[in-house]
């Protein structure tokens, strides 16, 4: 899988951008604060149909576009896949509300109007930027997030599953809290209990499933990269007993198992007015060398940690679809030292397209340069400067 062809309008300091993309890498060579990151966090948009840096929708619309009076951002990707072409587009339309803007998103699909839902993952890319030692090191929504990404890109179900959870949380708490002052009766209760058992299986079997999965890749990837301390990933999902012994079982166990724990622990959550039990809840543990990363690593090896975190996400991509993800890699070989440039850049031979930045060359190899379409980016312009070497 590869993007052929990417036009961006009004993205963040990307005012207009017009880029045809071979197959192979692509380096992106500019200092900080010129658009580098922002041109990947546009094509991984077109992936996951989120930003992955933006706490609203709207933070992505440029601003000397709202200034302008062009509260739109628009991309365009040409994609090319063992499927057949596709063509995403992007609109993400700002406005003013509640004291603050607002955005909405909407997508085609081959000219055909969709729901965000349908296009997460019909293009495949895998983001690594330095900001990823945080899921090493930071709260468990940010861990939840990461699975959520992955796994939606493979499972429409779990995606929504998992959009189903948060409304069916918002509406069992305010239940909870509501029979906590005397105002509503336990039986009304019931339909939440099993559209949250229902979904929260689900949710959990699946993630139980891809770390399994994501666990034996990283253990494969991280000698790759030169990793001498064997990496794993260690789900905890916030379960009661019964869904616990379900939790190796079929899915209907499971929910029958997530059901009879939210009826035993019904007190509880009266006194604490909220749901204490499920996915919302899940963590994921990374251990290296049999001690949490967290605490222990440094911050050199959460790097590499991190980055084998990210291959392995694409060798799962690749398995579950039958397609090669684009790698996005921001600022991939700082802070590493020869021979972990070296590992990386082998390790980039299997990907049919890559995108690389940097704030010079000298990271990488000769040999990665003669091969590798160079660009310049200078406030927001993107300017190509060398092409690959003839064969």
């Amino acid at each position: 899988m590869r993007l052929r062809s990417l036009r961006l309008t009004n993205f963040r300091n990307l005012r207009r951008l017009e880029l045809e993309l071979p197959a192979g890498v692509h380096l992106f060579i500019g200092d900080n604060a010129q658009g580098k990151t922002n041109l990947l966090e546009a094509v991984h948009l077109l992936s996951a149909m989120r930003a992955f840096r933006a706490e609203t929708d709207a933070q992505v619309v440029g601003w000397e576009g709202l200034a302008e009076g062009s509260p739109l951002a628009r991309l365009v990707g040409e994609v090319e896949r063992a499927a057949g072409p596709l063509r995403i587009e992007l609109v993400v339309t700002a406005r003013e509300g509640a004291g603050s803007l607002q955005a909405s998103k909407t997508v085609r699909v081959n000219g055909v109007p969709r729901r965000l839902q349908e296009a997460v993952g019909l293009f495949l890319a895998v983001l690594f930027t330095v900001e990823d030692i945080d899921l090493l090191t930071g709260p468990p929504a940010l861990r939840r997030r990461l699975l959520d990404g992955i796994i939606a890109q493979t499972d429409h179900e779990y995606l929504l599953a998992r959009q189903r959870l948060d409304k069916v949380l918002l509406q069992r708490n305010h239940l909870l809290r509501r029979l906590r002052e005397r105002a509503a009766q336990p039986e009304e209760l019931a339909f939440w209990d099993e559209t949250l058992a229902s979904d929260a299986a689900y949710i959990v079997w699946a993630r139980a499933r891809a770390v399994a999965e994501l666990d034996r890749l990283t253990r494969e990837t991280g000698p790759v990269l030169g990793e001498t301390e064997e990496l794993r990933l260690v789900y905890r999902p916030r379960l009661g007993p019964s869904a616990s012994s379900a939790l190796g079982g079929p899915v209907e166990g499971l929910a029958e198992g997530f059901l009879q724990d939210l009826r035993r622990g019904l007190r509880h959550e009266i006194a604490a007015g909220m749901t204490l039990l499920g996915p919302q809840r899940d963590d994921v543990e990374f251990q290296l060398a049999g001690a949490p990363v967290a605490g222990y690593a440094s911050r050199a090896q959460q790097r590499s940690v991190a980055l084998v975190l990210r291959l392995a996400e694409a060798r799962y991509l690749q398995a579950v679809r039958h397609e090669t993800p684009v790698l996005l890699l921001d600022d991939v070989l700082s802070e590493m030292d020869g021979r972990r440039r070296a590992r990386v850049v082998e390790a980039l031979a299997p990907y049919e397209q890559v995108f690389l930045t940097a704030t010079d060359t000298s990271p990488f190899p000769a040999a990665l340069l003669a091969r590798a379409w160079v660009y310049l980016i200078f406030a927001g312009e993107v300017r190509p400067a060398t092409s690959p070497a003839a064969p």
